[in-house]
């Protein structure tokens, strides 16, 4: 009995020992297995990580559009060398105290001029370059560079994330944890191409035009150039700008550089004149309405002044448009329906908001209600662009398209759509239908109303060097007030232009403001000549 269970024991050894053997020999035979060991015995190193394009309407890319180099660094003698030769000297201890840590790292270089073993040079795409082409509607991303914080890198941050490429480089570990030369770096790319992305209705190169003009000419302020046959947008500039590179700074920048002002509501002023032109044509007055400015007018004991306190004597619409006289649109209001100026003003465009892109939403302004405007006094002041009115450059430039466009409005477009490969659209967003909202005959008249004020009016500084235009400048007084350079107290006052170009068969709507310009003439009209110039300087105006 004790020698058959001494047989068992054995056999049961012998029987564990195999089971261990052909254990040991499926683990060493297994192909998951043993890439799952090699695995962790690799480090793998991120090299860079981008996200998809965003193009102009003619495929330009306004981002990625500059490279920037990245090297991954195997700590060898070698590569320690040859970083000691490229890199500045305040820069080498740190690169060496990495190298000890006897890890591979990431290091940006100015250069892929270098070659050493241990260094592998790769040329990414930089997100942000020197030259930045509409910062406020691209926006900018988060600290990591990951997700979009604002503007179109936000509204299309699953796209863009999903469009992006990376660069990635793993070693073989040893059993201490150590790179091992020799033991193959491994280079995985991914997307590389990353074409694509979100294609936009603007032109980089009239974009360029709007921004340098703003730049010239205002501290504060915003240009918008739109198709005034379609509502695409070909340039929304916004001044001051923001560092797309380094935000932090930006946020200490005087002037608020993140609010966009070409989508910010503002006091209108002298612009709003147009609404009522319109409008009193469409209810049936002559362009040759005469009236008789005295250099002000009393609206039931309320006195409003004109800007020539002297008074312009007898003036028709065109005359009373091109010098801006106040007591004659305020007469003309005053015998007009209240609602009709509200229906209409919003059939212009005003008072709404706009979706420019997904969750990216223009102000709505602001229009006063029946009640503001059953009193005279405050019809009087709704009629020169007064009181609560509240307009953006967006919808200036949407409203004075009307005019250009014979009677129909568009509605304004941000958004082309998607593609894959940079060079065609994939998916196109939607287009809107115009609508007529003033009779032909009405914007014909209006159109050569704008077109006198510049060629015979206040809006000489505007005229551009070819082409002609239409528009109409503005004053806006705020009611706000400032402390000037001599401690004086001083009202914040806003200066418009809003035009079309050219003035024959008008194809620009183009709406420039200027916080706290002050003077529509001489500040704002000289800003939209410098754009309609450089349009024409690009072959496409005039």
């Amino acid at each position: 009995m004790k020698h058959r269970r001494t047989i068992g024991l054995y056999c049961g050894i012998i029987s564990l020992f195999a089971l261990c053997i052909f254990r040991l020999h499926y683990i060493e035979a297994s192909p998951f297995l043993a890439a799952a060991a090699q695995d962790q015995g690799r480090f793998t190193l991120n090299l860079a990580q981008t996200r998809g394009g965003i193009y102009d309407r003619n495929m330009r890319l306004l981002v990625n559009n500059q490279s920037r180099f990245v090297a991954s660094v195997l700590p060898t003698p070698q590569a320690m060398s040859e970083l000691y030769r490229v890199l500045p000297e305040d820069e080498r201890y740190a690169v060496l105290e990495r190298m000890r840590g006897g890890l591979p790292f990431a290091l940006e270089l100015d250069t892929m001029d270098i070659n050493a073993v241990g260094l592998d040079v790769f040329e990414v795409p930089e997100r942000f370059g020197l030259q930045q082409i509409a910062p406020h509607v691209v926006g900018y991303l988060s600290d990591e560079g990951r997700s979009g914080v604002a503007g179109i890198e936000r509204a299309f941050d699953e796209v863009l994330r999903e469009k992006g490429a990376g660069v990635s480089a793993s070693f073989q570990m040893d059993a201490m944890g150590r790179t091992m030369q020799g033991g193959g770096t491994v280079i995985e790319r991914h997307n590389m191409t990353g074409t694509g992305g979100v294609v936009l209705t603007l032109d980089a190169n009239i974009q360029l035009i709007a921004q340098r003009a703003l730049a010239d000419g205002a501290e504060r302020g915003a240009a918008v150039v739109m198709d005034v046959h379609t509502g695409d947008m070909l340039a929304m500039a916004s001044v001051p700008a923001f560092d797309q590179k380094d935000i932090a700074a930006s946020l200490e920048s005087p002037y608020s550089p993140f609010v966009n002002r070409a989508t910010s509501g503002y006091s209108i002023g002298s612009v709003f004149k147009g609404v009522i032109a319109a409008a009193a044509l469409e209810s049936g007055f002559s362009p040759s309405r005469s009236y008789e400015c005295r250099g002000y007018i009393n609206v039931d004991g309320q006195i409003f002044r004109c800007n020539n306190l002297a008074g312009h004597g007898v003036l028709d619409m065109s005359r009373a448009m091109q010098v801006s006289c106040n007591p004659y649109f305020i007469s003309l209001g005053l015998q007009l329906d209240p609602a009709l100026l509200l229906i209409i003003s919003r059939n212009l465009g005003l008072d709404a908001s706009l979706e420019l892109a997904p969750g990216m939403l223009s102000q709505r302004g602001n229009l006063p209600d029946l009640d503001e405007l059953s009193s005279p006094a405050g019809l009087g002041n709704f009629s020169f662009g007064q009181g609560s009115s509240l307009a953006t450059p967006l919808q200036m430039a949407q409203m004075m398209a009307v005019f250009a466009n014979q009677g129909s409005s568009v509605t304004p477009r941000l958004v082309e759509g998607l593609t894959e490969n940079g060079i065609s659209l994939s998916q196109s967003a939607p287009r809107f239908a115009s609508t007529s909202v003033l009779s032909p005959q009405t914007a014909e008249i209006m159109r050569q109303i704008m077109v006198d004020v510049i060629e015979l009016g206040s809006g000489w500084p505007a005229a551009p060097i070819y082409g002609g235009a239409g528009g109409k400048t503005s004053s806006a007084q705020t009611g706000q007030w400032e402390v000037d350079e001599y401690g004086q107290p001083i009202e914040i006052v806003h200066a418009w232009f809003v035009g079309f170009y050219p003035a024959q068969e008008p194809r620009y709507s183009i709406a420039v403001f200027v916080e706290g310009g002050r003077s529509g003439e001489h500040v704002a009209a000289p800003i939209f000549k410098q754009i309609t110039d450089g349009i024409y300087a690009l072959g496409v105006g005039g």
